[in-house]
């Protein structure tokens, strides 16, 4: 499935079907979290995976009593590390960074989940004590999500999204563009107009040398 599709068809499942994962698609989304970004690649993050039935049942607890997630085959609980970011980034490390570089492995977790045909779910609602005694998750750790992971037994309808036109700004905060269709044909415009100075410099330049 192209990257595009993904984005556009991941959904929030909350129903599983009783079959079990295949260790390689779990693997290929474990490598998805792990080739994510984060700041000064410090890759401050672990990623604990659960499949025993037992251990399921703990985390739904600690999820605020989401008894659905038990029925997933597989979670993963993704943790981070806030005073290694800290060491190299101060306050805004422990605070920001540290939060970007989790959420990006999460989202490629998901969308890894995606293209191989899953569901998956990203859950932030949870009793950090709770969990924390389940998995034997450190004080040096921060638990940031658990993901739930396993094929659909539903199909969630598209949630509404704001259009480009209300959550994107041009230039600056606030400067709306009200036809983002015709803002497009502009842009390509001036940047046919960029390329063909370019060129007209190049040949300038090449005509001096010769």
């Amino acid at each position: 499935m192209e990257t595009l599709n993904c984005i556009a068809t991941r959904r929030s499942v909350r129903k599983y079907k009783d079959i079990p994962l295949e260790f390689e698609k779990i693997g290929k989304i474990l490598d998805a979290g792990r080739l994510a970004p984060s700041a000064g690649n410090l890759q401050d993050w672990k990623f604990i995976l659960i499949t025993e039935e037992e251990t399921r049942k703990k985390i739904a607890e600690a999820c605020l009593k989401q008894y659905w997630m038990q029925d997933a085959p597989v979670h993963i609980v993704v943790v981070s590390h806030p005073k290694r970011v800290a060491r190299f980034y101060g306050d805004k490390g422990e605070k920001i960074y540290n939060l970007h570089n989790a959420a990006a492995a999460i989202q490629n977790m998901l969308l890894a989940a995606i293209d191989q045909g899953m569901g998956c779910c990203w859950v932030g609602a949870f009793e950090e004590g709770m969990l924390r005694q389940a998995l034997d998750i450190p004080d040096s750790a921060m638990p940031q999500a658990v993901l739930t992971f396993g094929y659909a037994d539903e199909k969630p309808p598209r949630p509404p999204k704001y259009t480009i036109e209300n959550v994107t700004y041009i230039e600056s905060y606030g400067n709306k563009v009200k036809d983002i269709a015709a803002y497009r044909g502009y842009y390509s415009e001036h940047v046919q107009r960029a390329i063909k100075k370019g060129r007209e410099m190049v040949r300038k330049i090449l005509d001096k040398k010769s």
